[in-house]
């Protein structure tokens, strides 16, 4: 067996990603750079590491190379987990054809790899995940002397990135029980349609309005009616309630939000017959009420619907933003708009106004007191300034981000009296008109499309997904046992770490193997990260400091601490999931039997 053999095996058990990047470079593309790491302990570079490890457990390298510096590391820090990254595809080839390295990648404590940029978010998302305050951060000498500018960059984006990935935790701990309510009500729905995938490019050349809600809507509403015919307009989120007071039907309606004030949103019969496209984390009652034809996406963050659908993110478009225009926009580039023209986007509060008229989901006094208590300026078309918060800021960073990552599309600003979005030059509607006045857009040229889509469900599907939501649900009740097991042990664990050491260390690898097995199982993750994911992602700090600690007293006061207050979270989730669940099962079935009658 060949030295590439050897480690490739260990690398699909352990780093499969990083298994399957390797095996698409053939040997005539390896690197023609020579390894600048020496076969002798580099012991000056390891001198000025150590004071760069700093206090936490996690170790992030920057860099590869034949694997004798990373080996250093795991011998002089064995409390310790390394983060590897080599940039450098080639020359990761190029070690692993040449070296046995089997021992180094199986070694336990290095805990993560990623190689070549594709897998760099990879590796900010495990890290975000697991550290808590510190991260060590440091490069081989190679990357000191040849990339400083790059590893400064790479240390920002990073911290860009965690800035976002706690954001995220964040909202999804406010919105957790809403969000996997919806997740789980909407498999039915998304049974019974077709995805936003299945439209891809259906209207290949198009210019699309994506209408949003902000005060400026009002002052082109007119020019919405005039340009109807010509465009495709998509509504995003409450601006319906503004475009159907005024007479003015969306070619689709986009929602994203979970939250049930969506029912005032669609309260009107005429919304409800619009074309709908639901995003699996909206609010299902807007799907279940929907009276026209609808589409489906399920979001990339939505690992409850890829696991019970089987489907990979890879298999998904649309990503989440921090605002429902975002979702919109990736639905116009989804059907292929070659323009996407944003009206309403004020993204602040010109005339220190919320809302356009019409827009009568929440109560004017909580919108004035946000509007008054906006603690910056932000440039508007116009030249001067609007007052901004940040829940706006974020907003126009996200979707100033998602033109830049859009650049095959032409982007133009209506809002004529918003903030400046950068990538969308401004253009007031009149001009627009004319642009367009010779363009010609069926009046329901997607409820037909989606009318054509439609096609009797995937059986076989179906019964797959009921199939595993009554496994899940079986399941759980076999894990609030084990989790009762568990307890047991914990309740003498660190009494028994200080008078019975031999037996508490026997309940320790007792414990971690009846944890192994619960969190191990294929639907926990999702489910669990979905419903309790601050909890679990403050477990998954402090695992690194559980895993790596020898001592046994410290050891048994941390899992029972850590792991005791995190299975109180999974029990107390329990009952809730399985109503949920419960329901889930109920929905797929009504759904089964209305299709069969028809």
């Amino acid at each position: 067996m060949s030295q590439l053999q050897i480690n490739h095996t260990i690398l699909e058990q352990r780093f499969p990603h990083v298994a399957t990047k390797i095996k698409g470079i053939s040997d005539n593309e390896l690197s023609t750079s020579l390894f600048n790491e020496s076969f002798e302990r580099d012991t000056a570079w390891l001198n000025a590491v150590e004071g760069a490890i700093g206090n936490g457990k996690i170790i992030f390298v920057y860099g590869f190379e034949r694997g004798l510096s990373i080996a250093d590391l795991l011998e002089l820090y064995p409390n310790h987990w390394l983060f590897v990254y080599e940039p450098d595809e080639q020359l990761f080839r190029k070690a692993v054809t040449e070296y046995d390295l089997s021992l180094l990648l199986g070694h336990p404590n290095l805990y993560w790899l990623s190689v070549g940029e594709s897998q760099l978010n990879m590796m900010f998302h495990m890290l975000s995940s697991y550290m808590m305050e510190d991260l060590g951060f440091i490069a081989l000498r190679k990357y000191l002397s040849d990339d400083m500018s790059k590893l400064r960059e790479v240390k920002g984006q990073f911290q860009e990135y965690r800035h976002s990935f706690l954001v995220d935790k964040h909202t999804e701990n406010r919105f957790r029980e809403e969000w996997t309510r919806n997740y789980l009500y909407h498999l039915s729905d998304v049974l019974y349609s077709p995805s936003i995938e299945r439209l891809f490019y259906a209207f290949e050349g198009s210019t699309v309005v994506v209408v949003s809600s902000g005060p400026s809507l009002q002052d082109d509403i007119e020019w919405l009616k005039k340009l109807r015919p010509h465009v495709l307009i998509i509504s995003a989120g409450s601006s319906i309630q503004a475009l159907i007071k005024h007479g003015i039907q969306p070619h689709l309606a986009v929602i994203m939000d979970g939250h049930p004030v969506n029912k005032k949103i669609f309260a009107s019969s005429v919304a409800r017959e619009q074309p709908l496209l639901f995003t699996s984390s909206s609010y299902y009652e807007i799907s279940d009420q929907n009276c026209a034809g609808k589409v489906h996406s399920i979001m990339k963050s939505d690992a409850v619907s890829q696991y019970f659908f089987g489907l990979s993110k890879e298999e998904l478009f649309i990503s989440p933003t921090e605002t429902v225009a975002g979702t919109a926009i990736q639905v116009a580039a989804c059907l292929g708009a070659k323009r996407i023209i944003l009206a309403g986007q004020d993204l602040s509060f010109p005339d220190n106004k919320f809302y356009a008229d019409g827009i009568e989901h929440f109560a004017a006094e909580t919108t004035d007191k946000i509007v008054h208590e906006a603690p910056k300026k932000v440039l508007n078309v116009k030249g001067t300034y609007n007052t901004i918060d940040e829940s706006f800021s974020l907003m126009k960073d996200g979707l100033e981000n998602l033109i830049t990552a859009l650049p095959r599309i032409e982007f133009v600003n209506s809002t004529r009296n918003g903030a400046v979005i950068e990538g969308a030059p401004y253009e007031p509607m009149e001009e627009i008109y004319k642009w367009l006045a010779s363009e010609s857009v069926d009046p329901n040229a997607i409820a037909d499309l989606i009318n054509k889509k439609k096609i009797a469900a995937d059986m076989n599907k179906v019964l797959d997904v009921r199939d595993k939501l009554i496994a899940t649900v079986e399941d759980l009740s076999n894990v609030r046992s084990e989790i009762t097991a568990i307890h047991k042990l914990m309740k003498k664990i660190r009494e028994f770490s200080r008078t019975k050491p031999a037996k508490a260390q026997s309940m320790v690898e007792s414990i971690e193997q009846m944890w192994g097995s619960i969190a191990n199982r294929e639907w926990f993750s999702p489910i669990f990260e979905s419903i309790i994911p601050i909890q679990i992602a403050r477990f998954d700090q402090v695992l690194p400091v559980i895993v790596t600690e020898h001592q046994l007293t410290r050891k048994s006061d941390l899992i029972y601490e850590h792991l005791g207050n995190l299975l109180q979270d999974i029990t107390a989730q329990i009952p809730i999931l399985e109503e949920m669940l419960l329901e889930s099962i109920q929905r797929v079935d009504r759904k089964s039997n209305s299709d069969a009658l028809t």
